[in-house]
């Protein structure tokens, strides 16, 4: 039984005693590259129709630095007339373990979206795998410093891409 316990405790204590370092630092240091996100933009949206039509609609996005600025909060709506036809909630991280970005968000639609994210030089793309359709946003500012992007979608795995969705927002605060 000694031996049982000699052997337990010198596994378990070093890894009790090991010194743990602070996430904070670099996580901060991750998320300095979503910055340029940060703020209130608005603007317009056109999204292709079921019926193969392009609507134009109100498009409104707030990204806020939350939680010591190590997550960005993400609130998102699309209005066409008076009906609100996209509202997201979610949330920009920077996930340790896996040593990637990441989007996790909820829809009005009840849908729950775990995305794939790359962050490159001011330009942002996360994909979405939903039923064997890969759907990837593009994010970027253009040459006047608006928020412009654009959404495709592929039923191949990224073979091919079939734009659906495109928008230009202004930075108001």
């Amino acid at each position: 039984m000694r031996a049982y316990l000699l052997i337990l405790f010198l596994f378990v204590c070093p890894a009790a005693f090991a010194q743990r370092t602070d996430p904070l630092p670099m996580v901060q240091q991750k998320m300095q590259a979503l910055k340029w996100l940060t703020g209130k933009w608005q603007g317009t949206a056109k999204i292709m129709g079921q019926d193969g039509q392009k609507q134009e609609v109100k498009h409104t996005l707030e990204l806020a630095n939350k939680l010591n600025n190590t997550v960005l909060l993400l609130n998102e709506s699309a209005i066409l007339g008076q009906d609100t036809v996209a509202q997201n909630i979610g949330l920009f991280g920077y996930n340790t373990l896996q040593s990637k970005y990441n989007l996790q968000a909820y829809t009005k639609d009840c849908f729950y979206i775990d995305a794939y994210v790359e962050v490159l030089d001011k330009k942002l793309i996360w994909r979405i795998h939903l039923s064997g359709t890969v759907i990837r946003y593009t994010v970027r500012l253009n040459d006047k410093g608006q928020w412009y992007q654009t959404g495709d979608m592929s039923a191949d795995e990224g073979k091919t891409w079939n734009p659906f969705f495109e928008s230009t927002l202004t930075r108001v605060k």
